[in-house]
């Protein structure tokens, strides 16, 4: 399986004029080749559309639904990551409390509209983290900040957390947005896909301490929401001694 973020470039920085199109039409033309040339595959190849709450013409579940209706082949699917949905609908690090407006009434509205129109058959998997709250907006003069880049892209990518890590600063309803997902009958491959600061840390440990916090939030999740899967397993750090 191969998954396709939809495109996050910007503008031209030279320019300003845009690099790529929010066509609907050209979008699906260019996904739905992807897939056909998957199809040739032998065994064929499936493809999982993904939102990024920071892409520039999809940034929406809604929005990569729709291409994933339209684009109509049986090896082209969706992810469902629980930061990119809430991190659209419900947070926004460039404010002060990294909250938009109504953001609770956002993320019911949203999931509600979730469970009901996405065809559980064409998740291909999920993902599930969460994101810490900052303690400053995450603009300009903020150490995080980059011109020209989308403030969620680059919460994106240093504040990743593990679900159920509020002693971190997570603050995202993700046991919400992960129970909606379930309830569409999902039953496949589930990711914890972290970005992360904390994994540019040079200590030898740094993938077993990574592992362990992830493995610690799988086991929460089956336990909240009841998940029939095997939790028995345990990390073995080989870091021990050097």
């Amino acid at each position: 399986m191969i998954q396709i973020p939809a495109n996050f470039l910007g503008p031209d920085p030279g320019t300003g004029k845009p690099r790529t199109t929010g066509d609907l039409d050209v979008i699906v033309a260019d996904l739905r080749e992807v897939a056909e040339r998957g199809l040739r595959e032998d065994p064929p190849v499936r493809f999982a559309y993904e939102a990024l709450a920071w892409s520039t013409h999809v940034d929406t579940w809604e929005a990569c639904w729709e291409v994933v209706q339209r684009v109509d082949r049986a090896n082209f699917g969706i992810c469902l990551d629980t930061f990119n949905l809430a991190g659209r609908v419900y947070a926004d690090p460039a404010v002060r409390g990294g909250k938009v407006v109504n953001a609770d009434a956002n993320l019911r509205a949203s999931l509600a509209r979730l469970v009901a129109a996405v065809d559980v058959r064409k998740v291909f998997y999920i993902q599930v983290v969460d994101a810490e709250r900052l303690e400053r907006p995450l603009v300009k003069g903020h150490e995080w900040h980059v011109s020209g880049q989308p403030s969620r892209m680059s919460w994106s990518r240093n504040a990743r957390l593990f679900a159920f890590e509020e002693e971190r600063g997570g603050y995202l309803p993700i046991l919400a947005v992960a129970r909606a997902f379930f309830d569409l009958g999902f039953e496949g491959w589930v990711s914890l896909e972290l970005f992360s600061r904390s994994t540019a840390d040079p200590k030898p440990d740094t993938p077993a301490a990574h592992a362990r916090r992830g493995a610690e939030s799988w086991r929460k999740l089956v336990r909240y929401l009841g998940l029939k899967a095997d939790v028995s397993w345990h990390i073995v750090d080989r870091t021990e001694g050097v």
